[in-house]
């Protein structure tokens, strides 16, 4: 499957949002994060959008900004209903029994347009694979699964959750980050991009340009550049642009392992063919791109322009 790219934007003001919403272009949709916004005009937020948009109101309990009562959040997600949304974020945590009346009765009244969230920033919940079958029987056309990848092995368990093939599925953080640029191989609907609104989060233009988002297919091959440092290393994107310029359909991904178990059992789960170490010279970089390929290596962007790690957030 082909996931999409989805920005969130988030604003201190409803002119900081629509600003944000309005210099999108290389997502397919948006998230606008009401939760941030002092003076919320749920309609003026979507008038006027170019793609479809998830409105999201994030209550400060599930990582978000907003402070106010559960009425009001409720109040909000009904108008951005009411006004077309295509989609709304409502948090599993919201649908218990105290507000089933209404969080739930928003699912129950327009269940393809609502998107079932939980986040867990803890870690890996043991109860991952429960909770998703939990979230599914709520009958929202979507669910979306994040959780903190302290390993990228921690994200092996989402899946099979994404083989439903009505999720989206997330890794946050440094060890999470294949699992954005992967969406399609964790057949995840969508995913996130954005300016670290959340833990591992990039923008959309850097996951295109950078790492070949668009270009991922069922039989792109599967690289990693591996290290400490990686996430803040220009060598996925050299990389990815000479694989762009010698016509090779592969992708770089970086890989912050925690240990060498971690790497290679993520190597195997997700079928990579090969892994470079971050700190390889010019030369071995060179040798190990002709191995691979067969081809020489002209990388195409020259320098060694590097990254910052994605900034920790809230989603």
């Amino acid at each position: 499957m082909t996931s999409l790219l989805c920005e969130t934007v988030t604003g201190r003001s409803m002119a900081e949002l629509l600003a944000g919403r309005d210099a999108v272009t290389a997502a397919d949709m948006v998230e606008l994060r009401l939760d941030g916004v002092a003076d919320i005009d749920v309609a003026r937020a979507l008038q006027g959008r170019r793609g479809p948009a998830v409105v999201t109101c994030r209550p400060a309990w599930e990582g978000g900004w907003f402070t106010g009562t559960e009425r009001d959040r409720y109040r909000l997600l009904a108008e951005a209903l009411a006004s077309g949304a295509e989609y709304v974020d409502i948090e599993w945590r919201a649908t218990g029994e105290a507000h089933d009346e209404a969080f739930g009765g928003l699912i129950r009244s327009h269940p393809s347009r609502v998107v079932v969230s939980t986040h867990d920033f803890a870690g890996l919940p043991g109860d991952v694979s429960t909770r998703a079958q939990a979230m599914r029987r709520l009958g929202a056309a979507v669910i979306k699964v994040a959780i903190a990848a302290r390993r990228l092995s921690d994200t092996l368990p989402l899946l099979e959750i994404g083989a439903g093939g009505d999720a989206v599925v997330i890794g946050m953080g440094d060890a999470g980050v294949p699992s954005r640029l992967l969406a399609s191989r964790f057949r995840s609907r969508w995913t996130y991009a954005g300016a670290a609104a959340a833990p591992g989060q990039m923008p959309a233009s850097r996951m295109v340009e950078e790492f070949r988002f668009r270009s991922i297919g069922p039989r792109t091959a599967l690289y990693g550049a591996a290290g400490d440092e990686v996430m803040r290393s220009s060598l996925p994107a050299r990389l990815n642009a000479a694989f762009a310029g010698a016509g090779v359909d592969a992708v770089c991904v970086p890989l912050r392992a925690a240990d060498r178990d971690d790497l290679d059992a993520f190597g195997r789960a997700l079928g990579f063919a090969g892994v470079i170490a971050d700190g390889a010279s010019r030369e071995e970089v060179e040798r190990w791109f002709e191995r691979w390929t067969g081809r020489p290596f002209a990388p195409g962007v020259t320098g060694g322009t590097s990254h910052g790690s994605p900034e920790a957030g809230r989603v």
